[in-house]
């Protein structure tokens, strides 16, 4: 087994040590449309009360709480390492009362019921251990009418990197349909786009990514 791309696997899944403070400042800027994709489906309204499963070290929260006005942003992570480059970097919003960080284990939201009007996650989807089990929280501690925004690579794509047979679950659109199919979850929105990237090998590729945006109903 090919130890480098185990480690590349490993820190994309839960950032670690110095490489981890580095991937974080490359994913923000490399993931860039991705991330914007996701944030901008979910048409953030005054008063909005957001949450990020996945926050990465928090670099884009400006851009985010500057989307609308009374936004109050909550971020859920994995990664203790990301968890405290986000309280640095964004120490002042916190204290303002206007974001809040906390660690979480990949399935139990830390929130109560109904307490989020918009859910985003972007590139986490790939790792979700128990989907069924998040996807309940999720429906849990989101409004009724509130959105919910999956953004991801598609599964043809991500299929093209070596490093992804070391603990990544790929999922095509339909795959990502189907798992809400019992849920209280359905499609509002989609998009669909395609960018020229640079992988986690240093390789220039044509990436392929989808946000599907999900409304609860009941």
């Amino acid at each position: 087994m090919d130890n480098s791309l185990q480690k590349v696997a490993a820190q994309l899944r839960c950032p670690d040590g110095e490489d981890g403070k580095a991937l974080g400042h490359i994913m923000n800027m490399r993931n860039l449309p991705v991330i914007m994709s996701g944030i901008n489906q979910l048409c953030l309204s005054e008063g909005d009360r957001l949450l990020e499963l996945g926050y990465g070290n928090g670099g884009l929260l400006g851009y985010i709480l500057s989307l609308a006005n009374n936004l109050h942003y909550t971020g859920l992570e994995f990664s203790p390492l990301m968890h405290q480059e986000a309280l640095a970097f964004n120490h002042p919003y916190i204290q303002a009362g206007w974001a809040d960080y906390r660690l979480y284990d990949g399935v139990t939201l830390p929130l109560a019921d109904a307490s989020v009007d918009k859910v985003l996650t972007v590139n986490t989807i790939y790792f979700w251990q128990q989907p069924d089990a998040l996807l309940k929280e999720i429906c849990r501690v989101l409004t009724v009418g509130g959105l919910f925004c999956v953004t991801f690579c598609d599964k043809a794509f991500m299929a093209k990197l070596p490093f992804v047979e070391h603990g990544f679950q790929l999922y095509s659109e339909s795959e990502v349909r189907a798992l809400m199919a019992n849920s209280p979850l359905k499609l509002h929105t989609q998009e669909h786009k395609k960018d020229k990237s640079i992988s986690k090998t240093g390789e220039i590729v044509d990436r392929e990514f989808i946000s599907l945006v999900f409304e609860r109903t009941a």
